[in-house]
């Protein structure tokens, strides 16, 4: 556990934040970072965390800017709001760590600063109006007083009030500059709509095109090819090519997705001597040793595995501590739970359909992928699109829109492993039967023929 300077941990309020992100923030709260922050109601924080990119976030931000509480920003690009530290994205317990210390220090210097304007300025009315009962009596004390001789008395004389004469000098210790008059916040700079992968959807003309800016057409090209292979389509469905999940690592990683689900407990997933995975449903993310875009993890979902490489098992409560500490110090590694297990089927299948599988069997989507958090490839979006909208076999929904078959297979694959599929006939004839009429459905209907459109090869 990461130990504070500070006195107590600090106390933060979470605004406009993406499930993703809260996800991770709240695995490190509960590990590694408890002694550095606690999570409390908004009325009871020090501090808050905004995510920058969230839509919602300059709205939260306008309603509390009066409040002069200092913030974590989370964002992808560099924010600069007053009293606030950025963190970039994506999370790493390092950099949460030292925000933590430095929301410390402002908490300090703006109390320092409130104290100093809260002070009274010499000679000020509060001081004025302590001294007024002095010279009252000051002044009656000299009425009072028996009248030299020769003098008017103070009927026949001007009566001229005392004037206060008390001058505050203070101790050279006690000289601190002039506090600045305040000046109003600045409206927070944040864009109307920033891509962040774990919240915002992807426009339908990004499609085909990489998820990261940082990857060229080319690199995006082989990462499509790795997740789909380079299968040429096939006449008929005894062509179609098979393999056997059983014999790879993506049938263990479905096991302990299923045990770490049923009994709500982190699962560790050995995947070699050296690296393993941990499942964890609560938090609903999963952690790897293995990047999951590296050639390693690549190779390790290819391969098929001996007997005993992969294991599994339910970590007793000091092991389970000291796994999730080495995970929230490495948060970078952290990614969605159900992203894990798509990624694996992917690799896994290279554009190839489970043995097994019924494949002229008419399925339907279920439900619709979360594809702002899954490793996309092409056409996806349209594969989704009209295998909701109506019951069909992998080689129909490929004629159908035109496009390679191995994409509709890679699809299949992911999607299967996540249940998305209805595959019930019953429910999908009752479902026919209920389906409203198609100049009804308005919105959604024309998403739909766009999405339907047309396609590539």
């Amino acid at each position: 556990m990461l130990k504070h300077s500070k006195t107590g941990p600090l106390k933060v309020a979470l605004l406009a934040i993406s499930p993703h992100n809260r996800a991770i923030l709240e695995f490190f709260f509960s590990g590694a970072g408890r002694s550095l922050f606690r999570v409390v109601p908004e009325a009871e924080a020090d501090a808050f965390i905004l995510d920058h990119d969230h839509p919602d976030a300059k709205e939260d931000w306008q309603q509390r800017a009066a409040s002069h509480k200092p913030g974590i920003i989370l964002s992808v690009h560099p924010a600069e709001l007053p009293n606030c530290i950025w963190i970039p994205k994506p999370l790493t317990s390092r950099a949460l760590t030292d925000a933590a210390d430095r929301v410390h220090e402002l908490l300090v210097d703006l109390a320092s600063k409130s104290h100093q304007a809260q002070r009274p300025v010499v000679g000020s009315s509060a001081e004025v109006a302590a001294e007024k009962p002095l010279v009252q009596h000051a002044q009656a004390h000299f009425r009072d007083l028996p009248q030299p001789f020769g003098v008017a008395a103070s009927a026949q004389r001007n009566d001229k009030k005392l004037r206060s004469l008390v001058i505050n000098l203070p101790n050279e210790d006690d000289i601190e500059e002039q506090v600045p008059p305040a000046t109003p916040l600045p409206e927070a700079d944040i864009p109307a709509s920033v891509f962040d992968p774990a919240e915002v959807d992807i426009p339908l003309e990004e499609i085909d095109r990489p998820v990261d800016d940082s990857l060229s057409q080319e690199e995006a090209e082989n990462r499509w090819k790795a997740l789909c292979g380079e299968q040429d389509d096939v006449p008929s469905m005894a062509d179609i090519a098979l393999f056997t999940p059983e014999n790879y690592v993506l049938s263990t990683i479905l096991e302990a997705m299923r045990v770490a689900r049923d009994s709500q407990q982190t699962v560790y997933l050995k995947l070699s001597a050296q690296d393993y995975a941990l499942l964890m449903p609560q938090q609903g993310l999963a952690y790897c040793t293995l990047d999951t875009q590296s050639e390693e993890f690549r190779i390790l979902c290819n391969n098929p595995v001996q007997t005993g490489q992969i294991a599994l098992h339910i970590p007793n409560g000091a092991e389970l501590e000291g796994l999730e500490q080495h995970a929230a110090h490495n948060a970078e590694a952290l990614l969605d739970l159900e992203a894990f297990a798509w990624v694996s089927s992917l690799l896994t299948a290279r554009g190839r359909l489970g043995r097994g599988v019924e494949i002229e069997q008419k399925i339907s989507l279920k439900y619709w992928p979360n594809l702002t958090r899954l490793e996309q490839f092409p056409h996806i979006m349209r594969i989704a699109a009209l295998w909701n909208q109506r019951p069909a076999n992998a080689l129909d929904i490929a004629k159908a829109l035109a496009i390679p078959q191995r994409y509709v297979f890679a699809f299949h694959t992911a999607a299967n492993a996540l249940n998305l599929f209805e595959m019930d006939q019953n429910k999908l004839k009752s479902r026919e039967k209920e389906k409203p009429p198609q100049e009804n459905r308005g919105f959604f209907s024309r998403l739909l023929k766009r999405l339907l459109g047309g396609g590539t090869k």
